[in-house]
């Protein structure tokens, strides 16, 4: 194994990349793997390429303030090179994963033990196989298959339990079959159909056997209208137990195959995975599709700074192991570091190259967003547990130079309603996490047109003259970039709040109801004293948190938008219905506690009220019913 130059006892951090600088121009160009170690001697990373100097030279290519995080990794961390060339890429994938096994570097990927991964094991080599539980799928053959994986044991137990009542094959071990004379009690019960004692032929319990799968797989619409079509012959000829009986098969059947809920039949056979992270805190989440639907899920936490690329290329090498099958399709957020050499070495452990790709348009690209949305609220759970709020709170004070971390967060976004109505929301956030107890809505009362500013204005003037009651916060931030901000601060500084730290977060664009990034931007933040923005680093912990605050209050300023908006509109109905004047429309609404009790209310309730007849009952009802 070749190394770099002896280390000086005593460098500068610039010294130190000179000289490891040097070492890498020295590199071989071809395959091979590289090792980084830090200032004890340890191994830190381990790390392979196609092109050793290429790969290796990147992590120091860096432009002035360069914040991405193979720059700061090498930086932080790395003071000696070493390296392994091979002769094809496919040993390098293998050498790094023998390395990866040996040294343990702390910033390689590690996974928890998957034991909480179910498959159903299905050995045709016997006559009339059992549906087995399996923790790892070894012994596949041409006559051994197993289907999964199922992340939730107990979930998968109660699906097979379920699905005994409808498709009644034995779960008997092969001893007790064998030694079997005559049917069990299950027999009795109606949950298996006693092969043991011949009182099946064995292909048509081949064909029931291959139903159960298929309903494990998401796969049950023929078997549902086929219970369908029997359960109404049977209650046409009256037979109304053996209805009955089969309306509880299909409810147990539709229970079974409701947890996979998504379906997709442009993905027969393929993991989906999301990145989300926050700092050096990753979370990955797994979407296994198998016959065209969602039939599982897993999440997994990662604490690496490494770059995007890498971490999941690192993922997939740990997550595909000795005994995990790999699919035929594995879908990414973004390309990894090498994609042609990870599919080969995935296609060794397969027996034929799986497709893997980062979708940018279609149906599979929905299917890697909605991965990513499933990573980014089990990451949010994951800050929560490991009590992660602390260090996103100190991140944030360093990039926006505060004194202090702001344990208390304030949030505020204008939202309009129709032509002139205006509405404003707050959210707040106490050490990191959503505080809805201090959730407000305001309507803008002294505007009659559209003004943004002038909304932002009245809503400061009214949260600051009520100080005594609601103490100023450690942050205050405005959604809408310098404008707002420049408000925000005229408003401190008449109310003698000039002190205050203020935030103006610029919006990405909007993709549907969720704001959004294009590709290679970042999220920009307005601070006063700096003409120009600070633009945040791309899963950064100051950006994790300050997206989760701005997405929160768009979110409650929706909410509060259509809250107001159906109101209007209910009123608005109930102006048009004759002989419901202001008195009467005040004193309906008082009957029934508001717009929303007024639309539930039926035509013998609001008669009830005075002033208000059958007639003019049924009226009311016609124009505000279905109004929320």
């Amino acid at each position: 194994m070749d190394t770099g130059t002896s280390v000086p006892t005593a460098e500068t951090d610039e010294q130190r990349r000179e000289r490891l600088l040097a070492v890498v121009e020295r590199l071989p160009r071809g395959p091979g793997v590289y090792l980084f170690r830090n200032e004890q001697g340890a191994v830190a990373y381990v790390g392979k390429a196609r092109d050793l100097r290429d790969r290796v030279k990147s992590y120091f290519l860096r432009s002035r303030g360069d914040t991405r995080r193979a720059v700061l990794f090498v930086e932080r961390y790395v003071h000696t090179i070493e390296f392994v060339t091979t002769a094809t890429e496919q040993d390098a994938f293998l050498l790094e994963n023998k390395l990866v096994k040996r040294w343990k570097p702390a910033y390689n990927v590690k996974l928890r033990d998957d034991k909480d991964f179910l498959y159903v094991r299905v050995d045709r080599r016997h006559p009339f196989p059992a549906l087995a539980l399996a923790r790892r799928p070894r012994g596949r053959s041409r006559d051994v298959s197993f289907h999964g994986p199922f992340a939730s044991a107990g979930s998968l137990r109660h699906a097979l339990r379920l699905l005994g009542g409808v498709v009644p094959l034995r779960d008997c071990s092969d001893r007790e079959f064998a030694s079997r004379t005559r049917p069990c009690l299950k027999h009795d019960m109606g949950r298996c159909l006693a092969p043991c004692v011949g009182l099946i032929e064995r292909d048509d319990y081949a064909r029931l056997l291959e139903q159960a799968l298929d309903v494990l797989s998401g796969r049950c619409e023929e078997t549902l209208a086929a219970l369908a079509t029997r359960m109404a012959d049977e209650a046409a000829a009256q037979h109304y137990e053996r209805a009955a009986r089969l309306r509880d098969q299909i409810r147990a059947l539709r229970a079974v195959a409701a947890p996979p809920g998504v379906e997709n039949t442009s993905l027969p056979d393929a993991d989906v995975l999301g990145l989300h992270r926050a700092g050096d805190l990753a979370q990955v989440s797994v979407l296994f599709f198998r016959g065209g639907a969602l039939v599982s899920t897993a999440s997994h936490a990662l604490q690496s700074e490494l770059p995007d690329d890498e971490l999941l290329e690192g993922f997939l090498l740990e997550f595909y192991g000795e005994s995990r099958p790999v699919p035929r399709e594995i879908l990414l957020p973004c390309e990894p570091a090498d994609a042609e050499g990870l599919a080969a070495f995935l296609g060794a452990r397969r027996g034929s190259v799986p497709a893997v790709s980062a979708p940018q348009r279609g149906e599979r690209r929905a299917a890697v967003e909605l991965a990513g949305r499933n990573a980014e609220h089990a990451l949010a759970l994951e800050v929560e547990q490991r009590g992660h709020q602390r260090a996103l709170l100190e991140a944030l004070a360093r990039r926006l130079e505060l004194p202090v971390p702001p344990e208390t967060i304030e949030c505020y976004d204008i939202s309009n309603t129709g032509r002139s109505g205006i509405t404003a929301s707050r959210v707040v956030f106490r050490h990191g996490e959503p505080d809805k107890s201090g959730y407000r809505t305001y309507r803008i009362r002294t505007l009659t047109d559209q003004d943004d500013y002038g909304a932002m204005r009245e809503v400061l003037r009214r949260r600051f003259a009520r100080v005594a009651q609601d103490p100023l916060p450690d942050l205050l931030v405005v959604d809408g970039g310098p404008g707002q901000l420049s408000v925000a601060r005229r408003v401190c500084e008449e109310t003698g709040h000039a002190a205050l730290p203020l935030a103006a977060l610029a919006k990405g664009g909007r993709r549907g109801r969720a704001l959004t990034l294009a590709e290679g931007e970042r999220e920009r933040v307005f601070v006063p004293g700096r003409a120009e923005p600070i633009e945040l680093d791309r899963g950064s912990s100051e950006e994790y948190l300050l997206q989760r605050l701005r997405d929160e209050a768009h979110r409650f300023a929706i909410g509060a938008h259509r809250k107001a908006r159906s109101k209007e509109a209910l009123a608005s109905r109930l102006d048009d219905v004759p002989g419901v004047g202001p008195v009467l429309r005040r004193r309906l609404l008082t009957a029934f506690g508001g717009t929303q009790g007024l639309a539930r209310a039926s035509v013998e309730e609001i008669a009830e009220v005075k002033g208000v007849g059958p007639a003019l009952a049924r009226a009311i009802r016609e124009h505000v019913g279905g109004g929320g």
